[in-house]
């Protein structure tokens, strides 16, 4: 068995990173996801982050505005180091190398009282499409 690597997603452009420190998380406008993104473009279960058998894959719930990796809409794919994940308006750059050596975040975890909710409204804002 492979041992957990963490995922680092960092907000492209404007550099704001999370990592994700659980082998399965979701993403999605709702409060209680892993990974907030409260932009009305964003579906409530947006899509889900998983690590299974030594590589992440990302996973769309059947968004409204989709997900997509390398500006290709995709139901599911693997994520490689440098790939571009857009959910509605937010852009991440995956980083899989800084997440591996423990790098410093420059934002707290998600969901905590510094979460990503403050954090990313602050850092991004773009033109919006509503989603479910």
């Amino acid at each position: 068995m492979t041992a957990f690597l963490p995922l680092r997603l960092i907000l492209f452009p404007g550099g704001w990173a999370t990592t994700l420190k659980k082998p399965d998380m979701v993403a999605g406008r709702h409060s209680s996801a892993d990974l907030r993104l409260p932009l009305p473009d964003v579906s409530r279960r947006h899509c889900r982050f998983v690590f299974t058998d030594g590589s992440w894959r990302v996973f769309d719930l059947k968004s409204l505005n989709g997900l997509y990796v390398n500006n290709e809409r995709v139901e599911q794919a693997e994520l490689h180091h440098q790939d571009l994940v857009r959910i509605g308006s937010y852009t991440f750059q995956v980083d899989l190398e800084g997440a591996s050596v423990g790098a410093p975040l420059p934002a707290a975890e998600p969901n905590s009282p510094e979460s990503s909710t403050s954090a990313i409204s602050e850092a991004h804002a773009a033109p919006q499409r509503k989603a479910s």
